[in-house]
């Protein structure tokens, strides 16, 4: 007899294939031409973009830092070329959008290089336009970061020691390593499939010139149909880049978090559980049942533990427990996705945030995280919340 959960997750499978089919239909004349957009796109890169010298000299460690910010320049940006250059790293700067003159110039005094380019591609097709350049210019970093503005960081001091410290031997180290689930029964379990999220990676040179890097950079094929950027270019570079023998590692990982919940008391738990995040209905439902439970029945860690694998193994365990995942990995970084469990996500972590529960961040991300929240821009003026005040002791 088949599994329940079996036929469940084929149904489940089929259902998003559905309900997908408009997009996919909508998307097929435009996927159809981009051989031919590659194509004219690589003929006429050098017309296509602009590149300019920053004032910032180039060092033997370089940073990709690719920013899609239609809307202006925002202070957090200029933090996260601060904090690289403090750590010694060049930034090379990717704009996929239209800019301001004043904002190129702002730009321009933080980095070493910036590209302008069309967003065609999203941020892979920008990491490979970078890569490519950096081929061109004959520079062999010591050490390369290719990140992403999809996310706030560092929201801590110390990150890039963390990762020298405890990942030396890695050829490439992201934040978090995303391993798919076979199954949600009880808990589930991880499959042998996972991939670093490509927000951050830390390139070592060893990985730089290995062949299977550069053939990869090379040989891909920047693409605007979302799906096939994830499939191709995020989670095919970190198996190909394991296939090919160099070994990734991060700082964080599902597993991990699930071995290190086991081992905390049951104050710890319910924190985790006053500070969580959901999203899908279901989740919700067994919350409210958890909520209700009588902490002192001899079952009660027993449930608290399962309702937290299965919310987990639906959705990232930083986005619904971020109290635990501050004291597990620490808060390096935070996500902007609009996302319903991303925007819970920063709820959660603003009420732990108020209640001193979670180390606060430098000043400009607190701003920014709190105007999203409540469906402002991101300020660029200097003024600060009481939020950001009360954290600027934990600068960068």
């Amino acid at each position: 007899m088949v599994p329940a959960w079996k036929i469940k997750r084929e149904l489940n499978r089929i259902k998003d294939q559905i309900l997908h089919l408009p997009q996919t239909l909508s998307s097929l004349p435009g996927r159809m031409r981009e051989s031919q957009k590659r194509a004219d796109y690589l003929r006429d890169f050098d017309k296509l973009t602009r590149r300019s010298q920053g004032t910032q000299p180039l060092a033997d460690r370089v940073a990709i830092f690719l920013l899609y910010q239609p809307k202006g320049i925002t202070r957090s940006a200029l933090a996260t070329c601060d904090w690289l250059r403090a750590q010694g790293y060049a930034p090379f700067l990717v704009l996929n959008c239209a800019i301001a003159d004043e904002d190129r110039a702002l730009l321009l005094e933080n980095c070493w290089s910036l590209l302008e380019r069309p967003n065609f591609g999203y941020d892979f097709g920008g990491y490979q336009d970078a890569i490519r350049l950096l081929n061109r210019d004959g520079i062999t970093p010591e050490k390369l970061i290719v990140m992403n503005d999809s996310v706030w960081m560092p929201m801590r001091p110390g990150l890039l020691e963390q990762l020298e410290a405890n990942f030396a031997d890695a050829d490439i180290c992201g934040l978090l390593q995303d391993e798919k689930v076979i199954h949600d029964t009880k808990g589930g379990h991880a499959s042998a499939f996972s991939h670093l999220e490509s927000y951050f990676y830390l390139i070592r040179r060893s990985a730089w010139q290995h062949p299977e890097f550069q053939a990869f950079w090379h040989n891909y094929k920047m693409t605007d149909y979302k799906p096939k950027t994830i499939k191709n270019g995020e989670i095919r570079f970190s198996r190909a880049m394991a296939a090919a023998g160099l070994k990734l590692t991060a700082l964080s990982r599902r597993e991990v978090f699930l071995q290190e919940i086991q081992k905390k008391d049951d104050a710890f738990l319910r924190n985790t559980l006053k500070y969580a995040a959901y999203a899908d209905a279901d989740i919700i439902r067994r919350a409210k049942h958890i909520a209700a439970l009588d902490a002192a029945h001899p079952e009660w860690r027993e449930k608290v533990l399962d309702h937290i694998r299965r919310a987990v193994n639906r959705k990232r365990f930083n986005a619904s427990f971020p109290y635990a995942n501050e004291q597990i990995f620490g808060t390096h970084f935070l996500k902007k996705s609009s996302e319903p469990i991303w925007s819970a996500m920063r709820s959660a972590y603003l009420r732990a945030l108020n209640e001193g529960m979670v180390s606060a961040p430098p000043p400009a991300i607190a701003d920014e995280i709190l105007a999203l929240q409540t469906k402002d821009q991101p300020p660029k003026a200097p003024a600060l919340t009481k939020l950001a005040r009360r954290g600027a002791a934990n600068t960068l």
